[in-house]
């Protein structure tokens, strides 16, 4: 297997997720660097996420969230988050590129 991430394929449906809103060519290219991140092989769903969010961020792609949408809330550097990043919440308010959730929190 090669390090470009053409001959290295997703394994859990996990990885996979945070593609699916992309056009996809940018699956592709957004797949090669989560590889080559991982040091050429298998990348977790960490890394497949943390490549879609700078690459989103990056080229300002709108926002693709609906209103009741189930979602995990990424703190990044937000202070108003802090403590609640992995938690899910429900999209209440979807702008531009940002939406607003209802916090859940799972008992």
């Amino acid at each position: 297997m090669g390090t470009n991430g053409s001959q290295i394929l997703p394994t859990t449906e996990r990885q996979v997720r945070p593609l699916t809103k992309l056009e996809p060519s940018q699956q592709q290219e957004i797949w090669r660097q989560a590889v080559e991140q991982a040091g050429g092989k298998v990348p977790p769903a960490r890394i497949v996420k943390d490549v879609v969010q700078r690459i989103m961020e990056r080229t300002k792609v709108p926002n693709t969230y609906q209103i009741g949408e189930v979602c995990q809330i990424l703190a990044k550097d937000n202070p108003e988050l802090r403590g609640k990043g992995g938690c899910w919440g429900i999209v209440n308010h979807v702008g531009e590129f940002s939406c607003t959730v209802k916090y859940t929190k799972l008992l």
